[in-house]
């Protein structure tokens, strides 16, 4: 209705700044291959979260691959709270190219049971009182702490099953999930258990950006969604993302609108251009010495194989230190890796560009894991199984400089006295709204 173009075959490679200031982006044509250079005095970047480097994820096949931490890291802004990843605990296991897609927890609400190999229905000993009704957080610890110990599927999973209630109810209140299932895997989950393990689903990190505009501390440049952090806090409430797309779109597109018509004075930085287009080139460059061997979508395998081993629903500071190590040789063997666009296209191109932002984001995440020495929220540490209350706040993190830890102010008091009552559930007997 507003007549904005969309331009959807373009990939973004870099972020344009000048003296601090946006002055647009650069990328190619995925389908031909033709450079494109935006000018744009602001950009809301809103590419999403980081969790496809894990094996086992929610997230689309190219989708969320950590191109939002490196276009903003990049530009100069910094990313916060990497470590902090929330883990779906129902993904499936199969069949390879859907590993990771979800399994509505609806179907735990509805009744479904959870047991491990030997038929133990294994919440009992994690959380007694709510049993499958328990956060997401405590069922995927659950089910990874079953899998690790050696009770878990010869496919490295537990069960999930619905089998016990009526087909009807099955039928009406989880049709999605009883038509998933059977596309996918031709299982029958009114009468079969679902193989199911916990998966890479929500980064709570992201772009550090300012409460009230989103703003990133780069003139011009604003993050929005799953590509911001802050909000969520340790650990997401289902439901949120979509609320806050809906309350932070808004705001942030309000801002961004009062910034431009704001400005009295466009810069623009043709070494920039020439940089980023220098990037692209180099990659198309013809292998002259036959030093460049490596595939973008070999080394992706190789990280996400990486970070579901050593930065999983469970970290501990010696898989941290071992992680980073491999980290430091998928990121040499980077450096010589080729794209060969074909008639189909320079998909190719774009793979490596999603190797380089996964790259990025994994070494923030490891960086930052290790140093959050506590458990919190979804981040759980083996060998740091408590909270501190010297780690309230936020690791910033920059190529740079890496972590910094930045304590969060206190809380108003007026604030803490509200939190008091509503965590007392009532007032004179009456359910406070």
């Amino acid at each position: 209705e507003l007549r904005v173009p969309i331009v959807d075959t373009v990939y973004i490679t870099r972020l344009l700044v000048s003296e601090g200031r946006i002055f647009g982006a650069y990328g190619f044509d995925i389908v031909d291959g033709t450079p494109v250079v935006i000018h744009a005095d602001a950009v809301i970047l809103a590419a999403g979260g980081h969790t496809r480097i894990w094996r086992n994820t929610s997230s689309r096949r190219d989708e969320n691959t950590g191109d939002s931490f490196r276009l903003a890291a990049l530009a100069g802004a910094r990313i916060r709270d990497a470590e902090l990843v929330q883990f779906h605990p129902s993904g499936i296991l199969e069949p390879t190219d859907a590993a990771g897609t979800l399994v509505s927890e609806a179907a735990r609400g509805e009744g479904g049971i959870l047991r491990n190999a030997l038929g133990e229905r294994f919440m009992e000993r994690y959380d007694p009182e709510r049993m499958e009704l328990s956060t997401r957080d405590r069922v995927a610890l659950a089910s990874f702490t079953e899998i690790a110990e050696g009770r878990g599927t010869a496919n490295g999973g537990v069960l999930l099953d619905v089998s016990h209630l009526p087909r009807e109810q099955i039928l009406d209140k989880l049709p999605r999930v009883y038509r998933t299932l059977i596309d996918l895997q031709m299982l029958d989950i009114t009468e079969q258990p679902i193989e199911i393990a916990p998966t890479a689903h929500y980064s709570m990190g992201g772009v550090w950006v300012r409460a009230d505009d989103h703003g990133t501390g780069v003139d011009g440049l604003y993050a929005i969604g799953e590509a911001s952090s802050g909000l969520h806090g340790a650990n997401r409430l289902g439901g949120n993302s979509l609320i806050e797309l809906l309350v932070y779109g808004r705001i942030t597109g309000e801002e961004a609108s009062d910034y431009v018509r704001g400005l009295t004075d466009v810069r623009r930085d043709p070494a920039a251009i020439a940089e980023a287009r220098a990037e692209v080139s180099g990659l198309l460059a013809a292998d002259s010495d036959g030093a460049r061997t490596e595939t973008p979508r070999r080394l992706q395998r190789a990280l996400r194989d990486l970070m579901t081993e050593y930065a999983g629903v469970v970290r501990n500071e010696r898989g941290l230190v071992a992680g980073l190590e491999k980290l430091a040789v998928l990121e040499e063997r980077a450096t010589r890796i080729t794209a060969h666009p074909d008639i189909a296209g320079f998909d190719d191109v774009a793979h490596a560009f999603d190797l380089y932002g996964s790259l990025l984001a994994a070494r923030a995440t490891l960086e930052c894991a290790l140093e959050r020495r506590e458990t919190r929220g979804c981040h759980n540490r083996s060998d740091f199984p408590e909270e501190s209350g010297d780690l309230r706040g936020n690791f910033v993190w920059t190529p740079t400089a890496g972590p910094v830890f930045e304590p969060l102010a206190e809380a108003p008091e007026s604030f803490r006295d509200l939190a008091a009552v509503v965590a007392d559930d009532s007032v004179d007997g009456k359910l406070v709204e």
